[in-house]
């Protein structure tokens, strides 16, 4: 080869090792239970990081709390736990919605780069903090950090004007366009160390308009519209689909577009033999499962923004998000019906372009069984604990999992994991056992467990080094046929 060609052949040869290599990006999801009992309580937590000794033994630092306190500690908490996961894009289930500090929620759609107050003071308080160490008996963290965020407005306790739960009074949670107990609780948000790039919201997205929905097209005998159905014809025109918001942050990573499509519909409980909610959870999922497949399946779709349809074949994405269905066990819309198979969460689950990477813990398999149980629902369950993320009732419904972090099939995994230590680890104090009442919402953090998953994701050659490759194999093209 000449000496001339052997600096262009080099440089090719470092452009394509570049191009190959991958980063690998960290997805979690967590139902952090930040949600509080009085709206404005979340900010005024946050704001006072102080009030409450995150550093001491956790068996001590409870005693004599206020209740203040308690709620103050559980944020340090999930701090902590997020730290310890370290992901680099991650949904917060439960985190009650604010406008730049006033607390609430409506049906207009946050504009683009949105970060509630709420969402900056938990960044700079809690998470930009570490925590463990000392009196804890946990190894110390490190802080983290997020140079984007974005929170999306939500339906919960937004007022629908209507008796949703037909108990004769238009008032409180169930009448809300999304269950809560005033305007923003159970919102979400969501942090990123890679840039968005754009947002797509499906707030006002109607149940209705959804083709072979459950509303209107229920299979079951107890049907929610029609004559005899459980909702008016008024009530179905004004209905909507998600319980608090679809939304479709779209993520710059490594030269490619990431879509992180976030949500957590309804539980599928808390209602009557027309299992309304079950109904509205299995079609709050079908959502995605017609958003991701694109094309025609996806041409009823409509955002908050004036766009319609779903992804473009081949798009990248996460799914992530507590989704409130178990595919085995629970209350979630399954079985047959009508001569149709259904299961709310198999809809993701068993798609094809989706994968699951089915994260587990030791810490669910031996909750199955621990001590603290307060029923038997556990034992009667066939789903393999390893895979449970939720401490829930141990009466009913029992542990489940619920909580999910599914990439596009075009993703490759390379790792997965459930937060769920067991007793014998130095972090279980995070997790603890359901129902203490020495803690706020009687657990450390939440009932839910952090779920995340590893992705490779290649970077896109920058145009430079396109054409610098062209270049340099034409090179070495023109010189072996020059040696022949």
């Amino acid at each position: 080869m000449s000496t001339r060609l052997k600096p262009v052949v080099a440089a090719v040869l470092c452009a394509l090792a570049a191009s190959a290599s991958a980063e690998t990006v960290r997805f979690a999801a967590f139902n952090a239970s930040l949600n509080r009992n009085a709206s404005g309580q979340l900010l005024s937590d946050l704001a006072q990081p102080g009030i409450v000794d995150f550093s001491a033994n956790w068996s001590s630092s409870v005693a004599g709390l206020s209740t203040e306190q308690r709620r103050v500690l559980q944020a340090h908490y999930v701090a902590e736990v997020l730290q310890r996961v370290q992901a680099d894009v991650l949904l917060v289930n439960e985190f009650d919605h604010d406008f730049a500090g006033v607390a609430g929620a409506n049906s207009t759609a946050n504009a683009f780069g949105y970060s509630s107050t709420s969402a900056q003071r938990f960044q700079d308080n809690f998470l930009s903090v570490p925590h463990g160490g000392g009196a804890t008996g946990r190894s110390a963290t490190e802080a983290i950090s997020y140079g984007y965020r974005y929170t999306p407005n939500t339906n919960t306790g937004v007022p629908s004007g209507f008796d949703l739960n037909n108990n004769g009074v238009v008032a409180g949670g169930d009448d809300a366009y999304g269950f809560g107990n005033f305007p923003g609780q159970f919102g979400f948000t969501i942090y990123s160390k890679y840039e968005i790039v754009d947002v797509r919201t499906f707030q006002n997205f109607l149940w209705k308009d959804m083709p072979g929905n459950l509303l209107t097209n229920d299979p079951t005998g107890n049907r929610l519209s029609g004559p005899g159905g459980f909702y008016s014809p008024a009530e179905v025109d004004i209905l909507r689909l998600s319980s608090k918001n679809h939304v479709d942050v779209t993520l710059l990573i490594e030269g490619q577009q990431v879509h992180f499509l976030t949500a957590h519909p309804t539980p599928p409980t808390f209602d009557g033999a027309e299992d309304r909610n079950g109904k509205r959870n299995h079609d709050e999922i079908r959502f995605w499962a017609d958003y991701v497949a694109g094309g025609a399946q996806a041409a009823y779709i409509y955002d908050d923004q004036g766009g319609v349809g779903g992804l473009a074949g081949g798009a990248k994405f996460v799914i992530a998000g507590d989704y409130n269905a178990d595919p085995i066990d629970g209350d979630s819309f399954k079985g047959l019906i009508g001569g149709t198979q259904y299961n709310a969460i198999g809809q993701l689950l068993d798609n094809p372009l989706i994968t699951d990477p089915r994260p587990s813990s030791a810490g669910g398999t031996a909750a199955a069984t621990d001590p603290s149980n307060n029923g038997p629902a556990n034992q009667s369950h066939l789903g393999d604990p390893a895979l449970d993320t939720a401490d829930f009732n141990d009466t009913a419904p029992g542990n489940l999992r619920v909580d999910y972090v599914l990439p596009s099939a075009n993703l490759a995994v390379t790792g997965a994991g459930v937060y769920w230590p067991t007793r014998s680890d130095a972090e279980f104090p995070l997790v603890g056992t359901f129902n203490n009442q020495n803690l706020f919402g009687g657990l450390p953090t939440s009932d839910h467990k952090a779920v995340w998953v590893d992705v490779e994701i290649a970077p896109i050659p920058e145009p430079g080094t396109y054409a610098l490759m062209g270049i340099g194999l034409g090179l070495i093209g023109w010189t072996a046929r020059r040696r022949r």
